[in-house]
């Protein structure tokens, strides 16, 4: 068997001459020659790959996702006769909603235009405002 000592030695690279002396001063001139990025660099590649997805998401989202349905919406779905049937079997008197009720000034208004513009104002006008004055008060 072969020692180590026994193999001949042969240069097998050749280094050109002054490469180590230059090296120092190649290196630094192409570090300071780098130009200078924002750090960050995205490629419009990447950039689609996640928006699209994204933006597919928020559509799919936006038709899945019931809207929220507005008081009107909710209260015309309610069955005039079951919401009769309800009250007349809970123990609820109407001086018990009203005085539940907050009126504002709108609120009594559109209440004065409904109830004057159902009913017959004859000579018993006067006995229903103050009906309804004393209902409210």
């Amino acid at each position: 068997m072969k020692k180590l000592e026994d193999i001949p030695r042969k240069p097998i690279y050749q280094v050109p001459d002054g490469y180590f002396e230059r090296l120092p001063q190649v290196i630094q001139s192409r570090v300071s020659h780098k130009p200078q990025g924002t750090g960050l660099s995205l490629s419009w590649g990447w950039a689609l790959r996640v928006a699209v997805p994204v933006l597919a998401l928020a559509v799919a989202l936006w038709f899945w996702w019931p809207a929220k349905p507005t008081v009107e919406e909710q209260l015309a779905a309610i069955d005039v006769g079951q919401l009769t049937l309800y009250l007349n079997d809970t123990d609820l008197t109407t001086e018990d909603l009203l005085e539940t009720v907050t009126w504002s000034s709108e609120d009594l208004e559109a209440l004065e235009e409904t109830v004057y513009s159902t009913m017959d104002l004859g000579a018993e006008a006067d006995e229903w405002i103050e009906a309804l004055e004393l209902n409210l008060n």
